[in-house]
């Protein structure tokens, strides 16, 4: 894929409205829907634009929480009527049934992507904020399996829910997920930097999700931890991963584009400019798609043009999203494994 002319997947956060309240919310939640958001015109728009592209992106829509929206079937609607591949991410709230997922499997979406941070109610609860959160978790991730859909785990991993990572391991099994993306919490939003894990814990962690991607027949990934490609010892001379730093947009329910909802630094807003304009030429999304431009020790890494650091957690941490990743243990490892 030409990543240059358009990414992979792009995440689109209808509305900033949810009735969670989760600690680690990149999004600051609000319990009310903002009045800046993109009408169901002006994201027509940009599905126009987006369909234009080729290779067509996939597009997840998400939140806060999508349902939070009156207009959402519409949204679907637009999405799947210009052949847009269309996942939704939704919050698991009472607006959260399984009759909804089988609308969303009539309207044409592929697939629902479900937040499980712990094995338990006791932990996932408690992260998320709602008692009950995780059993309505677990009957809606079996719905969209009996659905025929592809259900993907999304599991945040932070101080608090790193020791029940075995456990989700298992649960992700036995929920006959087809993706477990493992999301390393970056300091943004509302998670503060106490929890987040620090380089030694992340290094750790994915190493031991290599040993358990070794086992399972479903994609396994991690998101704001690039270095995976590393600790799984990929060539450099190949790229079977995307690199976070390229392949990914975000667009925010106001209409800013950003990189990913972790890196909250504006390209361009698509109520001014076309989407497709601001992903090609913005300068922001050209430094990112470049390895050359890393500064520090990700600059001087073997890997840096298929891992390339957590361009979210230098920005979140520095203030500098070009700035090495505080989150890799260095440089040396990669040099120990370069294999060209």
């Amino acid at each position: 894929m030409n990543f240059n002319e358009a990414p992979h997947i792009i995440t689109w956060e209808l509305t900033r409205a949810c009735q969670l309240h989760c600690r680690h919310c990149r999004a600051r939640a609000i319990p009310r829907r903002d009045f800046r958001e993109l009408t169901l015109p002006q994201i027509e728009n940009v599905l126009d634009d987006i369909a234009s592209m080729r290779p067509k992106p996939m597009i997840i829509f998400t939140g806060g929480d999508p349902l939070e929206r009156d207009d959402l079937s519409d949204i679907i609607k637009a999405a799947v009527s210009r052949k847009i591949r269309t996942a939704i991410a939704p919050s698991v709230t009472p607006s959260l049934t399984p009759q909804i997922i089988k609308i969303w499997k009539t309207l044409g979406v592929q697939a629902v992507s479900i937040s499980l941070d712990g094995a338990t109610q006791a932990v996932h609860d408690r992260f998320r904020g709602v008692l009950g959160t995780f059993a309505r978790s677990v009957e809606i991730a079996e719905a969209v399996v009996n659905q025929g859909m592809d259900l993907q785990i999304n599991t945040s991993v932070s101080p608090f829910t790193l020791q029940d990572l075995p456990k989700m391991g298992r649960l992700v099994q036995i929920l006959k997920a087809k993706s477990w993306e493992v999301f390393f919490v970056i300091p943004t939003g509302r998670a503060r930097l106490s929890e987040s894990l620090d380089a030694k814990h992340i290094e750790s962690s994915l190493e031991w999700l290599r040993d358990y991607a070794k086992d399972v027949s479903f994609r396994v990934t991690a998101v704001g931890a690039p270095q995976f490609s590393r600790v799984m010892a990929r060539p450099l001379n190949q790229s079977p991963t995307i690199r976070e730093a390229q392949g990914f947009a975000f667009i925010s329910h106001y209409g800013d584009v950003f990189p990913s909802g972790y890196l909250p630094v504006s390209a361009g807003n698509v109520k001014r400019q076309r989407f497709s304009e601001i992903y090609r030429e913005s300068p922001l999304f050209c430094d990112l798609r470049n390895p050359d431009k890393l500064e520090g020790r990700c600059g001087q890494c073997a890997y840096r043009a298929i891992c390339g650091g957590s361009r979210a957690r230098a920005y979140a941490v520095t203030g500098n999203y070009l700035a090495e990743d505080p989150g890799c243990p260095g440089t040396e490892l990669a040099q120990s494994m370069q294999t060209v």
